[in-house]
């Protein structure tokens, strides 16, 4: 079975505070209280185990907490190589509210020096070979400039890796030069990486369709509730998700991408594999916190969603 690996440089700890409603300038009490381990790449990890398929997390920490978020992931059996930084791994902190939006607030993470970048190539590198997974996923921290990123992911293509990138740092020209083997922005990022709106779903497509004629393999474009879009080689589609009420939507982007690997990885055809992709996001949303979707769960899910060619 192919490698999958996910590189995590700004991780968090993700904590969940559910209330009754959210009142701006007024105090506001919580019925329940959630705290994961995070971080796009290591949230892709743990949609992976949660169906049986384990993966390997790089994932840069910050020193000062790094003990505790450690404990977190070897409860949750996760394999994973720390790279240590001086700081703190950062606090996410969303407010779920019975009748209205998520709201986030995010810490700014550690600095990681260019020294830590060089470490985790050099102790990525006797992973990979010929189709490997690597997902690279999240914010690029500080510390690690885009003229020092391109050259790291480039490396880890040249060494054989099939790239699957979900960052929003990554701009236009990055992705033409990268040519990674995947990409998945969702609707806002697609807009910024084209600097102007999106008004129709067929707009969505031609977007879907530009970023594939540069090089990128493969085009996935989550809309949200709309589902996604497919833009490859052979295929351009639209899947329909079925309306759910969300519980969390924190992390489904990440297991979408899980989703997509997973199929992937199974052998199973474009199709198949983006239905997939579909269900575990979907799913994900029916979870709390930032747990990742459960195999039932998929299941119904993945039945209910339709293609449009």
């Amino acid at each position: 079975m192919q490698r999958i690996i996910t590189i995590t440089l700004s991780p968090a700890f993700d904590i969940h505070y559910y209330v009754e409603r959210f009142q701006l300038g007024k105090e506001n009490y919580s019925s329940k209280r959630i705290v994961d381990a995070g971080g796009k790449g290591i949230n892709i990890s743990r949609a992976l185990l949660a169906h049986g398929m384990a993966s390997l997390s790089i994932v840069a920490m910050g020193e000062n907490n790094a003990a505790e978020f450690k404990a977190m992931l070897d409860a949750e059996r996760l394999e994973y190589l720390e790279f240590l930084c001086p700081g703190s791994i950062r606090h996410n902190i969303t407010i779920h509210p019975e009748d209205g939006p998520e709201t986030r607030l995010m810490q700014q993470g550690f600095y990681l020096g260019l020294t830590t970048l060089w470490d985790i190539e050099e102790a990525i590198t006797p992973h990979l070979g010929p189709g490997t997974l690597v997902a690279f996923s999240g914010r690029v921290p500080r510390g690690v400039p885009m003229g020092v990123l391109k050259p790291f992911l480039c490396t880890l293509k040249k060494n054989g890796a099939l790239l699957a990138l979900d960052s929003s740092g990554l701009a236009i020209e990055d992705l033409a030069e990268i040519k990674p083997w995947l990409i998945k922005p969702n609707e806002q990022e697609v807009e910024a990486l084209f600097g102007r709106g999106i008004r129709t779903e067929d707009e969505v497509l031609s977007f879907a369709q530009e970023l594939h004629q540069l090089g990128v393999e493969n085009v996935l474009i989550s809309l949200g509730e709309r589902g996604l879009v497919y833009a490859g080689s052979e295929l351009r589609c639209h899947l329909r998700v079925p309306k759910i009420t969300p519980v969390s939507t924190i992390g489904a982007g990440d297991s979408t991408l899980a989703g997509y690997m997973f199929a992937y990885v199974q052998g199973w055809d474009k199709i198949e594999i983006l239905k997939t992709a579909a269900a575990f996001g979907t799913a994900a949303c029916l979870t709390p916190g930032t747990q990742p979707p459960q195999p039932e769960v998929v299941a119904r899910v993945k039945a209910e969603i339709e293609v449009e060619l």
